[in-house]
């Protein structure tokens, strides 16, 4: 299987799949640094050669898990729109600090590895992911719109740039490295907070104007 092209669209989604289960499961087990194609190629069906008819590198792979863990969340929280219209600010601030808690890969991956990931693509993967992840975003200024519908819509704007910028730097803020953590400590700057917490009471803050 892993010399003979794919003759149909299914079999290349399915490839597809199998290859970004193997770099998940690698990801999980051993961490970013330890995937490369070599060993996605050992734990799947296809040669590193094949491999590279779908992903010309790990950090495409990573772009669709990222994808995947995107369009995930956006239909919790497509769901959990729907079924409300009368949060207030401190519940509608605790319902997206709850539905992001749930997505830890998705959130370790924007704060660890988000740039790596995006510099390391082709544009035209790029665009496709940037495209493909849309619905989040409307998803979630619609969510804004239906609880807070006296917010104009550069309010609405700037609450998501706001809350989407603030993931990664405060996970990155609460959960150190051990040389970061070892570097603040002797610099008497390390405070332990807990992301849930910080990130409810930032989400809250940026809701200020809604």
């Amino acid at each position: 299987m892993g010399n003979q092209r794919a003759r149909s669209q299914a079999e290349i989604e399915s490839r597809q799949q199998e290859i970004i289960y193997a770099c998940d499961n690698i990801y999980i087990s051993s961490g970013y640094d330890a995937v490369n194609l070599k060993k996605i190629s050992e734990m799947t069906s296809l040669s590193r050669t094949s491999i590279y008819t779908y992903y010309k590198t790990k950090e495409e792979i990573f772009l669709d898990i990222l994808k995947q863990e995107y369009l995930k969340w956006q239909k919790e929280l497509e769901v959990g729109f729907s079924q409300t219209d009368t949060f207030s600010k401190e519940d509608f601030c605790r319902f997206l600090t709850n539905s992001l808690i749930n997505h830890k890969k998705l959130i370790k991956l924007l704060a660890e590895h988000f740039d790596s990931i995006e510099n390391n693509c082709r544009i035209d993967k790029l665009c496709e992911f940037k495209k493909n992840i849309r619905p989040l975003y409307l998803t979630f200024l619609q969510g804004i719109k239906k609880i807070f519908p006296q917010s104009n819509d550069e309010q609405a704007e700037h609450f998501r740039l706001f809350f989407f910028a603030s993931i990664g730097s405060l996970y990155s803020r609460t959960n150190p490295t051990e040389k970061q953590l070892t570097a603040m400590q002797a610099a008497n700057l390390f405070k332990n907070h807990n992301f849930y917490e910080l990130f409810y009471e930032h989400t809250l803050m940026i809701a200020k104007y809604l």
